[in-house]
């Protein structure tokens, strides 16, 4: 009973240690997610607004009239695609992984090129045999506007190289602090968008065609930029969600250890009274 006794103790010491360090990752993604979501909530208005100028001019022509690329139907005979696959490069951040490898499952061919950003998504797409052409790291800190541009420059090299008929993001897209979403996101084509609503007259010059081939190398900073601070607050936020449940947890598991150990020991010693009593009634006897 001792032995035993000195084994619940130990798991109580494991449990409360266990609270402690999920407490304290709880504390330090909590801390990062208040930078991270107001970054997002400052940004989506912005990325709005250019979205909604290439909509526009993309609304008021032909595809046949607009001179760049990245707005043409899908390349015949090209049918490999570029994605990204953008994930933390930690872990203990609960469903997130799973649900953007699963994703990837759903919408990425062996013979499609994939640039793994996050340590994480980089050792999944090679165990799993993707034809992984580069790969970056997430980092832990908020990302910088300037990590984009060498991510940027495949698309180019592949795109109007014919490699590639489309370019594809996968990553969490933060709705708030309780829900993110797995989303894959087209980046090229730019098709038009059917529930687009024009609103107001603008007048481009010298003319919508080539204000659209200036706009489009802003436009995929922006929309990327925005990707990567999704990933980076719903990665805080999934972590934030994970280690309190963990906390909790662990917080059940000591209560309900602590209760098994003082029954156990408050069993002990009504055995050894009922032993010294019937030590005591022999000696008598």
């Amino acid at each position: 009973m001792a032995e035993s006794l000195q084994q619940i103790k130990k798991r109580i010491k494991s449990a409360d240690s266990i609270a402690q360090i999920s407490k304290a990752m709880e504390m330090i993604a909590a801390s990062k997610i208040k930078k991270a979501q107001n970054a997002v909530e400052k940004n989506r208005p912005y990325a709005e607004r250019v979205k909604y100028i290439v909509q526009k001019i993309l609304a008021e022509n032909n595809n046949n009239t607009l001179n760049s690329s990245f707005v043409e139907l899908k390349k015949k005979n090209i049918n490999n695609k570029l994605v990204y696959v953008v994930s933390p490069d930690k872990g203990l951040c609960g469903g997130l992984l799973a649900n953007i490898f699963k994703q990837v499952f759903h919408n990425v061919s062996k013979q499609d090129y994939v640039v793994a950003i996050g340590k994480k998504a980089q050792v999944f797409c090679v165990k799993n045999g993707f034809n992984v052409v580069a790969s970056f790291n997430m980092g832990t800190l908020f990302p910088k506007y300037a990590d984009i541009f060498p991510m940027l420059k495949i698309i180019q090299e592949f795109y109007q190289g014919n490699k590639i008929s489309s370019v594809e993001v996968i990553y969490t897209y933060f709705k708030n602090r309780l829900v993110q979403e797995s989303t894959l996101k087209v980046l090229a084509p730019i098709q038009k968008d059917e529930n687009f609503v024009n609103k107001g007259d603008h007048v481009f010059e010298p003319s919508s065609s080539e204000v659209l081939d200036s706009l489009i190398p802003y436009y995929f900073e922006v929309i990327f930029y925005d990707i990567l601070m999704n990933a980076y607050a719903s990665e805080q936020a999934a972590r934030m969600a994970s280690m309190s449940n963990a906390k909790e947890n662990a917080h059940e598991i000591s209560s309900s250890l602590t209760m098994i150990y003082n029954k156990s020991r408050q069993e002990k010693i009504t055995n050894e009274i009922l032993d010294l009593a019937n030590g005591q009634i022999k000696s008598m006897i």
